[in-house]
């Protein structure tokens, strides 16, 4: 299937609104439906509506600016948070930790992590850099290394590679690798380093549930190629650095450009020119090659007639030498 470049696309009107700081994007549906935005004079009610960068937007009568400044930062996830701004069951959220509380409301997470599950995020409000490096077509590999209560064997190993079936469907990781391993009381837990390209929710813990295997713990440690930092502690934020910056925007690029159409194959009919031409063509090269092979074997053929005779002469001349020897010792 041919990918349609994200320009081509647009991007959904929620986001676009969650982009210029508006408000998260379950606001701005609450927005869109309420009737408060236009679209080039229009107003738009219909959810999931998507625009284009040089479309017109405004919110409550206020235009929104067309390009808004881009962010792009890491954050180290901490255990038991949420990965929103609210939680039904009034958990904490990764927004309620001091490093995050003066953020824009328009950088939001790419993907989650659960509530159990830490490392790396990348928050962000450009959505179509968020869109590339979470949309499952785009297969950015996501790292996970996970510590289990028990090691593997290699049977489960070797079944977890082939892939498993769960109730939303066949899931399989990119690759398996074993680790080190950690005491826990009695028992020794062994560590994993698991890739994946989907985020399905909680993706990595049900794929090992399977087997019966308990997850103690579980870290986010890679996006693409961009890290984890080791001296980013749990908890904490910086922006991304220039290198970092580059290879991500690098990503959004290649995944906004069309790839090249396949050239067709034009079906032409041959004629019985053509034909006779093509079969002429093909015995010509069957006639070369049972030359060629005449030709080696006649060459081969000189060449054993060659060593025997030389192997010949040479017998005799040893035969030759060793006579008159045998002679004078008979005397």
């Amino acid at each position: 299937m041919e990918k349609t470049p994200l320009s081509q696309e647009g991007i959904r009107l929620n986001v676009f609104l969650q982009e210029h700081g508006i408000a998260s994007r379950r606001k701005a549906d609450e927005l869109i439906a309420a009737g408060l935005v236009t679209i080039n004079g229009h107003v738009e009610t219909k959810l999931g509506t998507r625009v284009q960068k040089s479309d017109e937007i405004t919110v409550d009568g206020k235009k929104l600016n067309r390009k808004p400044s881009k962010t792009i930062y890491l954050f180290h996830k901490p255990y038991l948070t949420i990965t929103s701004r609210m939680d039904d069951r009034k958990r904490p959220t990764i927004f309620d930790l001091p490093a995050l509380h003066k953020l824009p409301k328009n950088v939001q997470p790419v993907g989650r992590l659960d509530f159990k599950s830490e490392g790396l995020l990348i928050l962000t409000n450009d959505g179509d850099l968020a869109f590339a490096l979470s949309h499952p077509k785009y297969s950015v590999e996501k790292i996970y290394a996970v510590l289990l209560s028990t090691p593997m064997t290699l049977e489960e190993m070797e079944k977890l590679k082939s892939g498993v079936t769960l109730e939303d469907g066949p899931a399989k990781p990119l690759f398996v690798r074993t680790g080190s391993k950690e005491k826990f009381g009695n028992s020794t837990g062994q560590w994993l380093e698991i890739g994946v390209t989907e985020g399905r929710n909680r993706l990595v813990r049900r794929m090992l549930e399977t087997f019966g295997l308990k997850v103690v713990r579980l870290v986010r440690v890679a996006v693409g190629d961009i890290r984890l930092p080791t001296n980013l502690a749990s908890g904490k934020i910086r922006p991304v650095t220039e290198a970092e910056k580059k290879y991500l925007l690098d990503l959004k690029k290649s995944m906004d450009e069309p790839s090249k159409p396949k050239k067709k194959y034009k079906n032409k009919q041959l004629s019985q020119e053509n034909i006779e031409k093509i079969k002429e063509a093909k015995k010509k090269r069957q006639s070369i090659k049972k030359e060629n092979y005449s030709v080696a074997m006649t060459k081969r053929q000189k060449d054993l007639s060659t060593l025997a005779k030389e192997r010949k002469e040479k017998n005799s001349k040893i035969v030759s030498s060793i006579q008159p020897k045998k002679a004078q010792k008979t005397k």
